[in-house]
């Protein structure tokens, strides 16, 4: 009778919630994407071909998940402020561990603000891949089991044409 057992002695979250719950989101990522610092990337111009050629060293490849979450800037609706360029707020999610580039043992690299993001496969959506995506914020969740990337895409821009 001595023993008493308390019937709340664990926090309201599992301590394997992160690793549990890492799952959910691997079935989501149905993106292949690739971040690099935009600074270590050079394009060259073929005046013969009119061509681009962008050589990037990407910091982190491997699969995403690549959610829309609303439209920035001008939508043509204001009048005579009229700007054609429309931003797309994209958040982009990564796991941990997940990072398939060789020599980095999974791990997710320090991804700054302006580092870029190219899709390089969308089985689902291949429109994905005509777009360049810049990194706005990299803060995340103290209970982070992945990584969220905030990001903006000029959806009139596609970088096969003007090499951006």
């Amino acid at each position: 009778m001595g023993r008493h057992l308390a019937l709340n002695s664990r926090g309201s979250v599992d301590p394997r919630w992160l690793t549990h719950n890492q799952r959910v989101l691997y079935a989501l990522e149905l993106a292949q994407i690739e971040i690099f610092e935009p600074t270590t990337s050079t394009q060259v111009y073929n005046p013969t071909t009119n061509t681009w050629t962008v050589t990037s060293v990407p910091v982190w490849t491997g699969p995403a998940r690549v959610q829309p979450i609303g439209l920035t800037g001008n939508t043509g609706f204001e009048g005579s402020d009229y700007n054609p360029s429309l931003f797309q707020n994209v958040k982009i999610q990564i796991s941990n561990g997940r990072n398939t580039l060789a020599g980095s043992d999974g791990e997710i690299p320090d991804i700054r603000t302006n580092y870029q993001i190219r899709v390089t496969s969308s089985p689902y959506d291949s429109t994905l891949e005509k777009f360049v995506f810049v990194v706005t914020s990299v803060l995340n969740s103290s209970n982070a089991w992945e990584r969220t990337l905030l990001c903006k895409v000029d959806v009139e821009l596609d970088p096969t044409v003007t090499g951006a």
